[in-house]
Parts: structure tokens; sequence; C-alpha cells
């Protein structure tokens, strides 16, 4: 197992594109009581960061505050590689899958803010992004931004 996860690494450009295509990843990060956060959200990626929004309060800010380490981390199964299997245990998967490490930041400068958000905005509803974004909106929402520190992503076909 070791020698695949070394030989089946994903190029700069596989994991920009996955992280491009990609709708939901999970953000993991570390409760006050010592247990692991795991947050399935919706994010879109720009110049090597993370963004992402939600709730200015709660669990998942007062966390970030605290602990601004993170992981992030998301997967694509392609298809289960079952043809001509005989033995449930030699059943593999076909999949895609990035790991990321960084800081997580809660964003205060507005402009930086507004152009997360349209990019979000962009990504799931392009049909809205000539729409302006409500001021009141804009400041009722939490943006993160995590600073990618390390990432590495991970293929098996």
């Amino acid at each position: 197992m070791r020698h695949r996860t070394k030989t089946h690494l994903l190029s700069f450009e596989q994991i920009r594109a996955l992280f491009e295509r990609a709708n939901v990843g999970r953000l993991g990060c570390v409760r006050h009581d010592g247990y692991p956060y795991v947050i399935p959200m919706h994010f879109v990626y720009s110049e090597h960061k993370i963004y992402l929004h939600g709730l200015p309060k709660g669990q998942k800010i007062d966390i970030l505050t605290s602990n601004p380490y993170v992981c992030f981390e998301i997967d694509e199964m392609i298809t289960l590689l079952d043809k001509n299997v005989e033995n449930p245990c030699d059943v593999n998967t076909a999949f895609n899958s990035i790991i990321a490490q960084g800081e997580a930041k809660i964003v205060d400068n507005l402009d930086e803010k507004k152009e997360a958000l349209s990019k979000i905005v962009k990504k799931f509803t392009p049909h809205l992004m000539d729409k302006e974004l409500p001021e009141n909106m804009v400041n009722g929402t939490a943006v993160i931004r995590i600073n990618i520190n390390e990432c590495i992503g991970r293929y098996y076909l």
C-alpha cells in the first residue's frame, strides 16, 4: 500500500482541476476538548487558497479563532474496480483525493470578502453572478480563508 501512495500522486494541474470541479470539501479542525471536528463545506479555490463561507458565530468560528491549524479534504470516487473479481476483499476503488493543510483566518478585509463571495456565487450559481451582493448579507457572512501550507493529491485507477 505504501508504494502506491508514493507513486500515485496527482500533478499540480490535476490538483487544481479537482479543486475546481469538486463542490464539497471537508474542513477538519480540533475542538477545545481535543476531539476532531469535521464539517462538509462548499468552497472555492483561488490562488493556492481555499475560501469557505458560513455563519459568523458558532462552534466552527470558535474553534478556528483559538486554533487556526486545519486540514481540508476532497475526494471523488470514480468507480468500483470489481470486474472479474471473485473475492470481496479484492475489490478496489478508482479515486482522486486531495488533503491540504494550512492556517485558517476569518477574512476582515471587505474587498477580499466580497471577491471570495463573488467567486463562490460564480462557482455554484453562475446565472446570478452579475447580481450585486447585498451589503447586509456580506456583512452578516463569515468568510474563512485557508492559506495552504502543504497539499498532496493522490489517485488510483
